[in-house]
């Protein structure tokens, strides 16, 4: 039985690290995306140009969307690893985590402040867009695809933020707590 144990502790701090690895990739990739936006939107407003703010709305989409995969990542680990590693006298971070996230008083910087400031961002391009677009050559075209991107963005960053909030996490890992079987070879080929 002492195998079983080294091989739950080993999958345990695999998926530990994991899960960190994919938040700092995260968090690096959003603030790398909040840099290049800044310094195109910088670059954007001293050459007066609309057709800059496009690429800034790009940056600071890439950021987000990596940003909230990080998210989505470390939520399906810590969720997994609350329902299948934590026992009763084992670690328990996540179990604890989830009782602490339902106190009425806990509050975190969540979700909603990282699209709030996203399209923030996306907000300040689109206007400087507009307000650059008559001086420069095509600058309504130019304003116009800043705007489409940027609309585009600002629905789908809300929307996925409100599934990343309402997806029940633990209830997703609950629905395959069965044990897992071997399939035979036949029906392995056969599904090809």
């Amino acid at each position: 039985m002492p195998a079983f144990e080294d091989q739950e502790r080993t999958e345990y701090s695999s998926l530990m690290k994991r899960g960190n690895d994919a938040e700092r990739t995260g968090q690096l990739c959003w603030t790398a995306g909040g840099l290049t936006s800044a310094v195109l939107l910088s670059t954007g407003i001293a050459a007066r140009n609309p057709g800059l703010m496009i690429p800034a709305v790009f940056a600071i989409a890439v950021g987000f969307y990596a940003m909230l995969r990080g998210r989505q990542q470390v939520r399906w680990i810590g969720s997994y690893v609350e329902q299948f590693c934590e026992g009763s006298k084992g670690t328990q971070w996540f179990t604890r985590l989830r009782v602490l996230q339902s106190q009425p008083g806990f509050r975190t910087v969540g979700d909603w402040l990282t699209v709030s400031l996203a399209n923030a961002g996306v907000l300040l391009a689109l206007i400087l867009a507009w307000i650059y677009a008559g001086a420069a050559a095509r600058g309504d075209l130019m304003a116009g695809i800043a705007t489409a991107c940027g609309v585009l963005f600002g629905y789908h960053s809300i929307s996925e933020t409100i599934r990343l909030v309402q997806t029940d996490w633990g209830a997703m890992w609950r629905q395959t707590s069965g044990d897992l079987k071997e399939t035979s070879r036949e029906k392995r080929v056969a599904s090809w």
